[in-house]
């Protein structure tokens, strides 16, 4: 399996999407699944996705799952309070990449991000978080388990 580990981790766009009233989230594990978010203040659509590099700045996402409903406000904006049933996808995508500093506002510090040519999940910058990530931080981890 071809992974880029600069890849595996958080992923958030809320630095980049300011003024805005939604914002995506991406997380990739290191075991080559990972998971999209997108959230307002209304709605949560989680997407399941295996991935893989089959070629140096290129993600290969391959969907699996889509589970929507409606945040938590208390645990977070991307927590469910609330699901609709799963729906079954299968869908492969391919992005290319960058990654490096980017300035999320003017007279802001850089933050390491990832630029997409095309957007993934709306937004094509996602701001670094933490390279520690478990499949327990996955929104949708009690409704889908993972194989």
């Amino acid at each position: 399996m071809d992974l880029d580990s600069r890849l595996v981790g958080h992923w958030s766009s809320v630095p980049f999407s300011y003024g805005v009233m939604e914002a995506s989230e991406l997380g990739f594990l290191d075991d080559g699944w990972g998971w999209s978010a997108w959230f307002n203040v209304d709605a949560l659509c989680v997407t399941r996705f295996g991935w893989r590099c089959p070629e140096p700045g290129v993600v290969e996402l391959r969907t699996h799952w889509a589970v929507q409903g409606t945040p938590g406000r208390a645990a977070g904006p991307t927590a469910f309070a609330s699901t609709e049933p799963a729906e079954r996808l299968e869908e492969v995508t391919r992005h290319r990449y960058g990654i490096g500093p980017a300035v999320p506002m003017p007279g802001a510090e850089p933050l390491t991000a990832i630029d997409f040519e095309e957007p993934v999940e709306f937004c094509d910058r996602y701001a670094r978080g933490s390279t520690r990530i478990r499949r327990e931080e996955d929104p949708t981890h009690l409704v889908l388990p993972y194989p």
